[in-house]
């Protein structure tokens, strides 16, 4: 029987889309999957996630959604610095970000030790300081280390609140197929094909330490 379907996908970056090249571009055999790309704002994904199939989202937004997280096709770094552009220790410190609740933000207001300032995140106009992955000031990355151990950190996982776990099961297979030729061709991080045992104690690590710092209250996600 032929299989056909077109899906929604909602994201805020280019970059989250390398994984999914190879199969946007039909450099593998799509199985019958096609995609509807859909560029919205990072702080409006919270807001199509219910009308759409799929959608990338940073890892906050799981506490306020719940959706289906799935393993595949996630954005992840292995490299993550504050560049500092001015440091007025007397007002709070504005934090140029992809969206106020972005991955990084928390990250920055999680392991940055910010002598009881506030961090505000801003997405444009005036900053003191920045994310980069090419290098910094900062390295937040080490941050990291020193509280979960060698771990990546996921950025952006590819979520669903619409699609069904049998569609789930028949869309990872193309997910993997797409992302192993990106990481050959594309350089993306080996975490993009399958979160895996490392991925997913990432995840666990994030929300252990968002909690810990009561950022993040009640999370709720299922992994497929």
């Amino acid at each position: 029987m032929f299989f056909y379907v077109k899906l929604k996908l909602a994201y805020s970056r280019d970059e989250e889309l390398k994984p999914l090249i190879p199969l946007i571009k039909n450099e593998i055999d799509n199985r019958g999957f096609e995609f509807d790309l859909i560029k919205v704002k990072e702080d409006d994904i919270k807001f199509v996630a219910n009308d759409v199939d799929l959608f990338f989202s940073p890892l906050p937004l799981l506490s306020f959604l719940s959706p289906k997280v799935i393993t595949n096709a996630s954005y992840v770094t292995e490299s993550l610095w504050l560049k500092i552009k001015r440091d007025n220790s007397l007002s709070a410190f504005r934090l140029l970000v992809p969206g106020s609740n972005s991955t990084e933000y928390y990250l920055i207001k999680m392991l940055y030790p910010s002598q009881q300032r506030n961090i505000i995140p801003v997405t444009k106009g005036e900053y003191d300081g920045e994310i980069s992955y090419e290098g910094g000031d900062i390295d937040i990355y080490q941050m990291w280390k020193e509280e979960c151990g060698d771990l990546p950190i996921v950025i952006k996982v590819l979520s669903t609140i619409r699609l069904k776990e049998e569609e789930i099961d028949r869309l990872k297979i193309v997910l993997r197929e797409s992302a192993s030729k990106a990481i050959k061709e594309l350089g993306i991080s080996q975490y993009s094909k399958e979160l895996g045992l490392k991925g997913r104690k990432s995840l666990e690590c994030f929300f252990s330490l968002c909690k810990k710092r009561s950022i993040c209250v009640n999370v709720s996600y299922e992994l497929f």
